[in-house]
């Protein structure tokens, strides 16, 4: 007998020739180059990826081991592009066939992604999605899959790259205690049901007259420049400031001298002329030696004014520190100051304004990022 004819009724099943990309136009070519490299969409990224590697003469083999992803969803890519030209860049979502991913190997990945590598027996401190897609292949925990195919797993479980936090232990004895007569504090000032008033304070700063990297709005691939040379010849200030939290009312005065104790209670007194003498002043400020003297402690007394101490390593109960946290973004990212009287200007300006508008939700927004308390 000769070869197998077609008489018999057998059929030869031959290997899937290679895929390429049908000829692009040059405004397709210039579209697919932009959103390969300004687009923030992995998943678009890497298309127009596929299909300008596919356009230069690659096969779909090589493409899927340069970007490590599987081979069939270049094909699927080129495929779709052909049918349906640029409208194929966004991804179809919904549908389609089971996942090939378990609920048991989800949970393995979510643990995997929850450890660091060095606890694992792996060099680094932090996963990338390449490191990590190696390691759950090379373990067998999945027999396949692409970075964004993992992304958008970790994302279903809850799972998104982050910048890490940092935190510090108290040794204040008495922290519980101090915590609680500041929040008292609060809640009586904001209720209205306490008897007198509570006032925030502390220093922002040092703050140089320099240059400040800030964020704004600018033509697309075109940011605004800030100069990066400067001199050093107008010294610092700091930024004394005092927040009614009854009234919802802030004050703040800018300081050259070095902050002593001589300075802390000058200002000190200024807050407390703003109240009759028969109103009792609380005033929350945190444990810097300057705040505690013998001299604002005899002055308190003689005073009608009452000092509340935060606890140690925890100024961020002092509600002036989220107003400090607003003033620096509206005032100081991003400016560039000729001189102390026009930052001095910028500085009243803004404190009159949020006096005035402190219902205006940027202003909110800003303030409780740093609201604990």
């Amino acid at each position: 007998m000769g070869g197998l004819s077609s008489d018999m009724g057998v059929v030869a099943v031959a290997r899937p020739a290679s895929v390429f990309v049908r000829e692009l136009s040059p405004e397709e070519a210039q579209r697919l180059r932009r959103v390969s490299r300004q687009s923030k969409v992995f998943a678009l990224r890497q298309r127009a990826q596929i299909l300008l590697a596919s356009d230069s003469g690659s096969p779909a083999s090589e493409i899927a081991r340069v970007l490590q992803t599987d081979e069939n969803q270049v094909r699927r890519v080129i495929g779709e592009f052909n049918a349906d030209g640029m409208a194929s860049l966004r991804p179809r979502i919904g549908g389609g066939r089971p996942r090939r991913i378990d609920d048991a190997a989800r949970d393995k990945i979510r643990a995997i992604a929850l450890a660091r590598p060095r606890d694992l027996g792996e060099p680094g401190t932090r996963w990338s999605l390449t490191r990590l897609r190696r390691y759950l292949i090379r373990h067998r925990i999945v027999d396949h899959v692409d970075k964004e195919h993992l992304r958008r797993i970790l994302q279903s479980l809850g799972i998104t790259a982050q910048r890490t936090r940092t935190w510090k232990w108290s040794n204040d004895p008495l922290f519980e205690a101090k915590k609680g007569w500041v929040l008292a504090a609060y809640k009586g000032a904001e209720a209205g049901t306490l008897d007198g008033v509570v006032v925030s304070f502390d220093e922002c700063g040092p703050i140089s007259l320099k240059p400040h990297a800030g964020q704004g709005w600018f033509t697309k691939g075109r940011p605004g420049r800030q100069r990066a040379t400067y001199n050093r010849h107008h010294g610092v200030r700091k930024l004394l400031g005092a927040y009614d939290v009854g009234a919802d009312r802030l004050w703040g005065h800018l300081e050259k001298r070095r902050v002593t104790a001589a300075v802390v209670l000058e200002f000190l007194r200024d807050i407390r002329r703003r109240y009759p003498a028969t109103t009792t002043v609380y005033i929350v400020m945190d444990n810097l030696s300057a705040h505690w003297t013998a001299d604002i402690r005899r002055w308190a007394l003689n005073t009608n004014a009452g000092l509340f101490p935060t606890q140690t390593n925890a100024s961020h109960l002092n509600r002036i520190e989220c107003h400090f946290w607003a003033y620096v973004e509206f005032v100081i990212n991003g400016s560039d100051y000729a001189d102390w009287t026009e930052f001095s200007k910028a500085t009243q300006a803004y404190i009159r304004r949020r006096n005035r508008d402190h219902h205006d939700p940027r202003i909110i927004e800003l303030e409780n990022r740093r609201k604990v308390a």
